[in-house]
C-alpha cells in the first residue's frame, strides 16, 4: 500500500478509535430547555442545571432571583452558585476545565456549567451547561443555540480560553464523594488555583503575549489572597489587549487593583468599559470604590447611583448613596 495512503488510513483509524472510546452518554432527567429572553443566558442555564437535578423553575423566576432589574445584562458565576445553593444544591467553582474532565463529570452524573465566550469569534460572555457527549464532542444545553449544541474538543478550547476554563458543578450532598473522586486534587480550591497558576505560567513561557494567560495568572493569585501579586498580572493582560466587552463579564482585575491601592488603574479601565455598558452594577461598584479612595466624592456618588439603576437591591450601593449624599452636601 502507498505509504502516504497507509499513514493517512492509520491516522483516520486512530481518530475513529479515540472518538468511539468517548462513547455516547446523556444525563438522565429533563433538560428543561428554553430559549432565552434578552440577556437571560444565566437564568436559563440555572433553570437547566436545576431541572437536571429534579428541581423545576421558570425562566421568569430564575431571572427575578438572579438579576436586579430587566436592565441587568450580566450574571456572574458566584451569583449563579448562590442561586443554586438557595434552591438546595451545593456547588463547586473551579478553573482549567478540559473536554476530558467535563466528560468524566457528566458520565459520573454531574451537569457542568461552563462560563465561556458565546462563539470563538465573539466577545460576548455566555453560560451553557454540558449534559452529554458523543463521538462528535460535548453536548450542551445552550439558551442561544439550542438544546443540543455540540462542540468538538477544539471548539470547546477556543471558547473556554478567554475564561480560563471556568466551570461550576452543582450537586446534592450525597454526591459529594463521587464528585471528589472525579475532581481529584481539584476538589481542593487552593490546589486548583495552584494548577491554574502553573498552567498560566507555562503558557506565558511559550507565548509571552497571551493576555488570557496573564489574566489567569492574576486570578490564581487573587483568589489566594495575593492581590498585590495579582495586580501586575492583570495590568499586563490589560496592556496586551482584551476584547472590547471583556470587562462587562470579568471584574477580577478591578478588584485586585483596588485591593492593591492602584485606584487610578481601576478608574481608567472601568471608565472605558462603562462607555459601552453605563449601568453595569459590577463596573460601577469597583469604579465608585476607587473614586472614593481618591476622595472624588461627587463622581463616586454618581457611580453608586448608576449601580443602583441596574440593581436596586445592592445594599452596598444604597448605603454609599446615603453616605455620600450627606458628604457631598457639606462640600
Amino acid at each position: 500500500m502507498n505509504r502516504v495512503l497507509a499513514t493517512g488510513l492509520t491516522a483516520c483509524l486512530l481518530a475513529l478509535g479515540a472518538a468511539s472510546a468517548q462513547g455516547n452518554y446523556t444525563l438522565p432527567g429533563a433538560l428543561g430547555f428554553e430559549y432565552q429572553r434578552l440577556n437571560n443566558c444565566g437564568p436559563v442555564t440555572a433553570k437547566m442545571a436545576l431541572s437536571l437535578s429534579g428541581i423545576a423553575v421558570t425562566q421568569t423566576a430564575a431571572a427575578g432571583a438572579l438579576k436586579g432589574s430587566y436592565l441587568d445584562r450580566n450574571v456572574s458565576t458566584p451569583e449563579l452558585a448562590s442561586y443554586l445553593q438557595a434552591r438546595g444544591l451545593l456547588t463547586v467553582r473551579r478553573w482549567s476545565a478540559t473536554p476530558a474532565l467535563v466528560r468524566r463529570l457528566v458520565r459520573a452524573g454531574f451537569p457542568v456549567i461552563l462560563h465561556q465566550q458565546q462563539t470563538a469569534t465573539s466577545d460576548i460572555g455566555h453560560f451553557r451547561v454540558a449534559y452529554g457527549f458523543d463521538p462528535g464532542g460535548l453536548v450542551f444545553g445552550d439558551s442561544m443555540f439550542g438544546p443540543r449544541l455540540r462542540l468538538s474538543d477544539r471548539q470547546f478550547e477556543a471558547v473556554a480560553r478567554p475564561f480560563n476554563g471556568e466551570y461550576l458543578v452543582a450537586y446534592r450532598a450525597p454526591q459529594a464523594a463521587a464528585l471528589r473522586a472525579v475532581l481529584g486534587a481539584d476538589w481542593d480550591k487552593q490546589r486548583n488555583l495552584e494548577r491554574l497558576e502553573a498552567r498560566s505560567r507555562a503558557r506565558i513561557n511559550v507565548v509571552t503575549g497571551d493576555a488570557y494567560a496573564w489574566w489567569g495568572l492574576g486570578q490564581s493569585l487573587l483568589y489566594r489572597d495575593s492581590a498585590r501579586a495579582a495586580a501586575p498580572a492583570f495590568t499586563k493582560a490589560n496592556r496586551l489587549g482584551l476584547p472590547a466587552k471583556f470587562y462587562w463579564y470579568q471584574h477580577d482585575a478591578l478588584d485586585a487593583w483596588n485591593r492593591a491601592g492602584e485606584y487610578a488603574q481601576t478608574v481608567r479601565v472601568a471608565a472605558a468599559a462603562l462607555n459601552g455598558y453605563p449601568n453595569s452594577t459590577e463596573l460601577n461598584t469597583d469604579y465608585a470604590r476607587a473614586l472614593e479612595r481618591q476622595s472624588r466624592f461627587k463622581a463616586a456618588l454618581g457611580a453608586w447611583r448608576a449601580a443602583l439603576v441596574e440593581d436596586p437591591r445592592s445594599g452596598e450601593a444604597r448605603a454609599a448613596v446615603a453616605r455620600l449624599s450627606q458628604k457631598v452636601e457639606t462640600l
